[in-house]
């Protein structure tokens, strides 16, 4: 597993808890199942991390490695497990952890299940991150948005929807994407049984130039941004300097040296 990213967007999705829509959670879609989440992410989050608050109500966590035992994160943190979803009344086996299909990737998450373009797969769950920690980068590798799935200390918490366990793919192999409320849909098919792959889309600065920017009411120094560049350009990367035509993604917004599609993943999974 690679480390997720942090946008330094202040998106507040969490709202005062509400009442847990019992209707929604015994015969949800999965659409309306992790729409009705979103909106109440932090009563959702406690239920989940509440030992025996919520077991067996709309999902259960199994074993793969010992004969698919329902297990919690509590006393089997390290075990690779699947994810189940209780999906108008009945059980279905959904999302997986194993190792990745990426070399040295680590874990990955895999489909227990077929899903078709559009299909809603997951939400990323964790605590809020307050401004504080968000300026001084007091988070964990697999922080996302202002949601971190790991506790103060950089320790997992909880398994929640194993959405934090995604593996980085650039817009070529991505098949999932998540929206401003955190919850994931297909942006292609996929099969049982593959790995899903999320564009971490980290923000990729010039090494050479700079420029100033207001920051809280502050003028401050900093390096320029690179911008994207439409699918399919091609061109030379000025960061392993190769004399092959490669796929071109980034571009300095400044002195417009180019960046190329495999530099931009090295990039996005060593950040």
């Amino acid at each position: 597993m690679f480390m997720y990213f942090v946008r330094k967007q202040r998106v507040s999705h969490y709202k005062q808890p509400l009442k847990m829509n019992k209707t929604v959670l015994k015969s949800a879609s999965s659409h309306s199942l992790f729409q009705e989440i979103s909106e109440n992410a932090e009563y959702y989050r406690r239920k989940m991390t509440t030992p025996n608050s919520s077991k067996g109500k709309w999902y259960k966590y199994t074993d793969t490695d010992n004969n698919s035992q329902e297990i919690s994160f509590q006393t089997n943190s390290s075990v690779n497990v699947e994810l189940s979803l209780k999906i108008n009344g009945c059980w279905e086996p959904w999302v997986y952890v194993k190792e990745s299909t990426i070399e040295n990737g680590g874990k990955g998450l895999f489909s227990s299940r077929k899903f078709k373009n559009g299909d809603t797969v997951t939400y990323f769950m964790g605590r809020k991150l307050s401004i504080e920690e968000l300026n001084n980068k007091k988070y964990s590798k697999y922080a996302m948005e202002n949601v971190d799935p790991c506790d103060k200390k950089g320790r997992k918490s909880h398994w929640y929807y194993l959405s934090h366990l995604i593996n980085h793919g650039n817009y070529l192999v991505a098949n999932l994407q998540f929206e401003p409320n955190l919850v994931a849909h297909c942006i292609k098919p996929l099969g049982q049984h593959m790995e899903f792959f999320v564009d971490y889309q980290r923000p990729i600065f010039c090494k050479k130039c700079h420029e100033h920017r207001k920051e809280s009411g502050v003028i401050k120094w900093k390096r320029v941004e690179t911008k994207n560049l439409a699918r399919g350009t091609m061109g030379k990367c000025c960061k392993c300097k190769s004399t092959k035509i490669k796929v071109i993604v980034k571009e300095c917004k400044k002195c417009h040296k180019k960046l190329c599609i495999d530099c931009y993943d090295y990039f996005q999974k060593s950040i």
